[in-house]
C-alpha cells in the first residue's frame, strides 16, 4: 500500500499578496515531502519556520483569516483497479475542520484531530500517471466540538494565541499524521485493529509473582475486519510463545465486524513484564492472519504485548479479610491509592507528559523516544499522559514498553471548550484510540479527563456514563479511573484492581463519604513581573528549607509506614519556569535576552491564568515570572537586575530560575516522603531538576534531613536495604568536612518503609552529605547536597551572581 506522489504542495487559496509578507517562504509556496514511511508532516509554518520568535504566533491573519487548501496529484496501481480491488484513502490525523475531495467529489468532512478517517474511492479513480487529485480544504465554519489538542491555543505553560473557535483557543491547522492508499483484494478483508486483552488467571496476588510459578494468562484478542462485500475465510493467531492454535472459520459481513479469538500463555511459556527497576520487560509478537476462502492474498498484521497483572489499589490489601470480602464487591475503597504489578506494590515516581510541540508538524518519533529514555534515566517509572494534549505517537508507547515505564492515560478532555458530547464522532474517537493502543503493556490505567471531577447528575457525569463506559466496553483488561484526580468509583469496577465489571459506572461525588485519595497541587507559580501568567505584583513565598522531616512533634516517634496505611496519590504538582538559554535565545532578538526583556512592562489585568496584557514586552507573553522564585532561594534582587539584558546575565537569570524549580520540587517531594501520610509522586537537555531526580529524589534508597537535625531514611525498592547511612557536613568557608552521624540501617522492602533518626544540629552555613552504602557491597545512593537553611542559599547569593550553565 502506498501513495506514489513525491511531493505535497499547497498554496493559500486567496488572491493577492500574503500579509504580513515576512511570514511565508520566499516563493509563497510551502512544500511538504511524503517520505518512504508515508508520513506527511504538515503544519502551517509562519515566519519561515520561526513561529515562536518574539510574538509571531500572535500575527494570526495568515492562518485564521484565510482558507487553506492542501492538494496533490497521485497515481493509482492500475493492476489493482483492474482486479476490482477495494481502494481506500486513509488519513491518520487531520487537525481542525476540513473537507476532503478526490477528483472533485466530496468524500467527507474531518472534525476530530484524534480520529482515523477512511474513504472508499470506488468509481472515482482514473488510470494514468498522476491522473488523480486529492484536496483537503480547511473551513473555520465547520463545527469541531473542541476535538483538538486543548493546549493548542495556550495553557499556563504554553503561549496564548488570539484566535478561537466555538469558545476554544486555536492555533495550527493541517494534516499531521500519515496519509496513504490501502488496497484490499475484492474477496478479502482488511484488518483494522487487533486488540489483545491480557488477563491473569490466578487469584489476586499480594506478593511478587515468580516466573514459571504463577497461574498463567489468557489473551482474548478482538480482531476488527473491514470488507467491501460479505466474505468468508480463516482467522488465525500466531503467538511467539507456546503452540500455534488452529485457524478459526469466520463469516465476515459487509462493512466492519468484530471477531474474538483466545490463546493461553502458561507460566512456563512466558516471562513477566515489570516496571523499570523491578525486573525485565520481555515482549512477545502476536501475528494475526485472515485467509479468504476464495483465492486471494491474505491480510496479515502483528502486535507486541507483555504479560503483567496491574492493580490500582484503594483498600488495605495487606489485610487478608479485606481481600476476601473485596473479591465479591464493586466500587473503590477509601484507604488511599497506590499500585501493584504482578503482586508487588511499588512507589510511583515520574512526571506528567504534555505535548512536546504545539506546532505538531514538527514532531518526530525519535524525539519522543529520547523523552522516554530521559524519564527512565532520571529515575522515573511512571508517565501520565495529560488530557489537554494528544494521544502520543507510536514511538512513545513502544519505548515505554521496552524500558518499563508505566503509563497513566487521560482521554483527551480538559474542559475549557473541550468537554465531551455523546455523539458518533467522539464515540469513534474513543474506540479508535483504545483499540490502537491496547497492545501496549506499559499502559495500565485509562481515565476520563484532566481535572474534571466526575459527579453523577451534573455536567461531568458524562465522563462516567459515556466516556469511560465506551473505554470499558473496548478494554476490560485494564484499571479505569473517572478522572485525574478522582474520588474513585461507587459501582462498575472490581474493588481489588479497578478493572471494569460490566455494571454501570457511577462515582461517589463529594460530600457523600468520599475520601480524598488523589490530589493535584500545590503549584509554586512565579510573580513579580506583569505577564499573561502569574500575579502581577511580587508575592514572596517562604522557601521550604529546611524541610519538616517526618511531620512529627518528636523525632523518636514514628507512625506506621507502608502501603497498608492511609495514603494519598499526588498525581500533579510542581513549579513552572523558563527553559535553558540554548532553548530560549533562538526565540528572542538578542536585545531581549533577559527575564524582563529589556523593554517597558506591559499593562496586565486579571487573576493569573491568563491575564490580559497590553504592550510590546516579549517576555510578558512567555511564562510565569521567575522574580519571586529567584528571590526566595538566592536573596532579594532589585528590579534592575531582572531588567538587565545580554547573553551572560540571561544565562544567569535562567540558571537561577531553573535551579529554583529544582529546589522547590526537591523540598516538596522530600516533605511528602517524610510526612505522616505517604504519597505517590508524578510531577534533549536536562534541567537541573532532572539531575536531582536521577541523583537523589527518585532514588530507591533515599535520605533527607530537615529542621533540628531530624532525618529519615526511606526504601522504595523491592528488596531489603541493609547498610549504613552517614551524615557529613561541609563548611563552606574552608571546605572542611566532618562526620555528624553514622547509622546502621535495616529497611524492609518498600515501597514506603522508613526510619527516622536524629543528627546533631548543623550550623546553616554548611551542606550535608548523605550517602547510604550496602554493607560489603556497592554504593546505592551517591553523596548529595542537603541544604539546611535559607542562610546557605543566601551565602551562595552574596557573590557576583555569575552562576551560569
Amino acid at each position: 500500500m502506498g501513495w506514489d506522489a513525491d511531493w505535497f504542495t499547497f498554496r493559500p487559496s486567496w488572491a493577492g499578496a500574503l500579509h504580513p509578507s515576512h511570514w511565508v517562504t520566499e516563493d509563497e509556496i510551502m512544500q511538504l515531502k511524503i517520505d518512504t514511511s508515508l508520513k506527511v508532516r504538515v503544519t502551517l509554518r509562519i515566519a519561515s519556520g520561526r513561529g515562536w520568535y518574539e510574538k509571531n504566533w500572535l500575527k494570526s491573519d495568515i492562518w485564521n483569516k484565510q482558507t487553506w487548501s492542501f492538494s496533490t496529484n497521485f497515481t493509482v496501481d492500475s493492476s489493482q483497479l483492474r482486479s476490482l480491488a477495494r481502494v481506500q484513502l486513509i488519513f491518520d490525523g487531520i487537525k481542525m475542520g476540513a473537507n476532503i475531495k478526490v477528483n472533485g467529489k466530496l468524500l467527507g468532512t474531518a472534525t476530530s484531530q484524534f480520529v482515523r478517517y477512511s474513504f472508499d474511492l470506488d468509481g472515482l479513480l482514473q488510470e494514468g500517471d498522476l491522473a488523480n487529485r486529492v484536496e483537503v480544504t480547511f473551513d473555520h465554519s465547520i463545527k469541531v466540538g473542541g476535538r483538538f489538542m486543548a493546549s493548542s491555543g495556550g495553557w499556563d505553560w504554553a503561549p496564548y494565541t488570539n484566535t478561537a473557535q466555538e469558545g476554544a483557543a486555536t492555533f495550527t491547522y493541517g494534516i499531521w499524521k500519515h496519509v496513504y492508499l490501502l488496497y484490499t483484494p475484492s474477496a478479502s478483508a482488511s484488518i483494522l485493529h487487533v486488540v489483545p486483552k491480557v488477563f491473569y488467571q490466578g487469584s489476586y496476588p499480594t506478593s511478587a509473582l515468580v516466573d514459571g510459578e504463577h497461574a498463567g494468562f489468557q489473551v482474548k484478542v478482538n480482531i476488527f475486519l473491514s470488507a467491501k462485500a460479505a466474505t468468508k475465510g480463516l482467522l488465525q493467531l500466531r503467538p511467539q510463545w507456546g503452540s500455534t492454535p488452529a485457524p478459526v472459520a469466520v463469516s465476515v459481513p459487509e462493512g466492519i465486524s468484530k471477531h474474538t479469538l483466545e490463546v493461553n500463555a502458561s507460566a512456563k511459556e512466558i516471562k513477566l513484564w515489570w516496571p523499570i527497576g523491578m525486573g525485565d520487560q520481555p515482549l512477545y509478537d502476536l501475528k494475526v492472519d485472515f485467509q479468504p476462502t476464495a483465492p486471494s492474498a491474505p491480510s496479515t498484521t502483528q502486535r507486541r504485548l507483555g504479560f503483567r497483572y496491574f492493580a490500582l489499589v484503594t483498600g488495605d490489601d495487606t489485610d487478608a479479610a479485606y481481600v476476601a470480602s473485596a473479591r465479591q464487591e464493586q466500587g473503590t475503597a477509601s484507604v488511599g491509592m497506590y499500585f501493584r504489578i504482578n503482586g508487588a506494590a511499588f512507589w510511583s515516581k515520574g512526571a506528567n507528559v504534555i505535548p512536546m510541540e504545539n506546532l505538531e508538524g514538527r514532531m518526530s518519533g525519535e524525539a519522543h523516544r529520547l523523552l522516554v529514555r530521559s524519564a527512565a534515566d532520571g529515575g522515573m517509572n511512571t508517565l501520565r499522559i495529560w488530557g489537554g494534549g494528544i494521544f502520543m505517537p507510536d514511538e512513545f508507547y513502544d519505548t515505554c514498553d521496552e524500558l518499563g515505564l508505566i503509563v497513566y492515560h487521560d482521554m483527551m478532555y480538559a474542559q475549557s471548550g473541550h468537554a465531551p458530547e455523546k455523539n458518533q464522532v467522539q464515540d469513534t474517537e474513543l474506540r479508535h484510540q483504545v483499540r490502537r493502543l491496547s497492545s501496549h503493556p506499559s499502559i495500565v490505567i485509562w481515565d476520563g479527563c484532566n481535572e474534571c471531577t466526575v459527579l453523577m447528575g451534573t455536567d461531568t457525569g458524562i465522563y462516567a456514563s459515556f466516556v469511560m463506559t465506551v473505554v470499558a466496553e473496548e478494554d476490560d483488561s485494564r484499571s479505569i479511573w473517572p478522572s485525574c484526580p478522582a474520588y474513585g468509583w461507587s459501582t462498575g469496577v472490581h474493588k481489588l484492581d479497578c478493572r471494569p465489571n460490566g455494571q454501570p459506572l457511577t462515582t461517589p461525588g463529594t460530600g457523600k463519604g468520599a475520601a480524598t485519595i488523589e490530589t493535584h497541587g500545590y503549584y509554586q507559580h512565579g510573580t513579580g513581573f506583569p505577564s499573561v501568567n502569574g500575579e502581577i505584583k511580587l508575592t514572596p513565598f517562604p522557601a521550604n528549607l529546611p524541610i519538616k522531616a517526618g511531620g512529627l512533634s518528636s523525632w523518636w516517634t514514628c507512625p506506621p509506614r507502608g502501603w497498608g496505611g492511609r495514603n494519598i496519590f499526588g498525581s500533579e504538582f510542581g513549579a513552572v519556569v523558563m527553559s535553558s538559554f540554548e532553548s530560549m535565545a533562538p526565540t528572542l532578538a538578542p536585545e531581549h535576552w533577559g527575564l524582563h526583556g529589556g523593554q517597558p512592562n506591559d499593562e496586565c489585568e486579571g487573576y493569573g491564568f491568563p491575564n490580559i496584557c497590553k504592550g510590546d514586552n516579549v517576555m510578558a507573553e512567555r511564562n510565569y515570572p521567575c522574580d519571586s522564585l529567584i528571590n526566595a532561594y538566592f536573596g532579594l534582587y532589585p528590579d534592575r537586575y531582572f531588567n538587565m539584558t545580554g547573553e551572560e546575565v540571561f544565562k544567569q537569570h535562567l540558571y537561577q530560575c531553573m535551579l529554583s524549580q529544582a529546589l522547590i520540587l526537591k523540598s516538596d517531594i522530600e516533605t511528602r516522603y517524610g510526612s505522616a501520610e505517604t504519597g505517590q509522586v508524578l510531577g534533549g537537555r536536562w534541567k537541573p531538576l532532572h539531575y536531582l531526580y536521577r541523583r537523589s529524589i527518585f532514588a530507591d534508597v533515599f535520605v533527607a534531613c530537615g529542621a533540628n537535625g531530624t532525618c529519615y531514611a526511606k526504601n522504595d525498592g523491592s528488596t531489603t536495604f541493609d547498610g549504613q547511612c552517614t551524615v557529613s557536613s561541609l563548611r563552606l568557608s574552608d571546605g572542611a568536612k566532618a562526620v555528624v552521624a553514622r547509622l546502621d540501617v535495616r529497611l524492609a522492602a518498600g515501597p514506603g518503609t522508613k526510619r527516622i533518626f536524629k543528627a546533631r544540629w548543623i550550623p546553616v552555613v554548611k551542606f550535608l552529605f548523605l550517602p547510604c552504602v550496602v554493607f560489603g557491597s556497592v554504593v546505592l545512593m551517591f553523596e548529595k547536597l542537603r541544604f539546611l537553611g535559607c542562610a546557605v542559599l543566601q551565602f551562595m547569593a552574596c557573590g557576583s551572581h555569575t552562576m551560569t550553565d
